[in-house]
């Protein structure tokens, strides 16, 4: 099981300079539209940029700690509206919230399963990337992914290679889950 794909995805943060083919993207692409949604809804819009002056934009709304990010083959933009959502009457749930992670999970399991690795962040400036991108107003950016090869550690500053070197760990199973009842 080790090998599975939900194993072998991980967020490190090096990468080679080789670009992403058109047919492995086309891939992805349909591996996040057959995404589950609530109500089928489908919230979420990916913006994938490569280079030019949108993806120069898009570096510089990168939070400080994050500069590795920019030397990603590709970075990819998930953004949704609350307009787009299901709701429900009894519990004010953000549908398009918890289905754009869904779908953030498809495109990060469907690059480990491509030999790709995708990196989720939530350091930047979300109003610079709206900018860089020209993205309505109405949308939210909910996270970047970077995606690319896997680079080796030697690429890294020596702060940023610590990170990536660190052991990786989780919550013990049973603080996360219980069965029959809330026992936390």
């Amino acid at each position: 099981m080790q090998d599975s794909v939900f194993f072998k995805r991980q967020s490190k943060r090096s990468y080679l300079d080789r670009p992403v083919p058109d047919d492995v993207l086309r891939r992805l692409f349909d591996i996040i539209r057959w995404t589950p949604s609530c109500a089928n809804k489908q919230p979420w819009r990916f913006v994938v940029v490569s280079d030019g002056p949108h993806r120069e934009k898009l570096n510089m709304s990168l939070a400080s700690g994050n500069e590795w990010a920019a030397k990603a083959p590709l970075m990819v933009a998930l953004v949704a509206r609350e307009s787009d959502d299901y709701s429900r009457d009894d519990d004010p749930v953000k549908y398009y919230q918890f289905d754009s992670g869904m779908a953030c999970l498809s495109l990060l399991l469907g690059a480990a399963h491509e030999g790709l690795m995708g990196h989720p962040m939530a350091g930047f400036d979300a109003h610079a990337v709206k900018e860089a991108l020209d993205i309505p107003d109405e949308y939210h950016v909910m996270c970047l992914v970077s995606l690319g090869y896997e680079g080796t550690a030697d690429l890294l500053d020596e702060l940023t290679r610590a990170k990536d070197e660190a052991e990786r760990t989780r919550k013990p199973i049973n603080e996360i889950i219980t069965k029959e009842r809330f026992e936390f």
